[in-house]
């Protein structure tokens, strides 16, 4: 699942999630319901977004990385 289109930029859905823990720290679930996307779509996403530095897991809660947010407030 790509979290980056081919210009470089955030899909939808990686914004949704990326702002959902942009302030805080939150579990899948809690990402899913924050962002209204089917949990099995979150959990993909924010496994490829941590292996894209996008996001760090600290237990089973998960943050927004310094990159991510750049790009993040790129897009705004």
């Amino acid at each position: 699942m790509a979290c980056i289109d081919d210009k470089g930029n955030l899909t939808a859905t990686a914004k949704k999630i990326l702002t959902a823990v942009k302030d805080q720290s939150l579990t899948a679930e809690d990402v899913a319901n924050e962002a209204g996307l089917p949990l099995f779509k979150v959990r993909s996403s924010l496994r490829d977004m941590a292996s894209m530095g996008f996001v760090f897991q600290n237990g089973d809660s998960y943050q927004l990385n310094e990159k991510a947010e750049k790009l993040l407030n790129r897009g705004s």
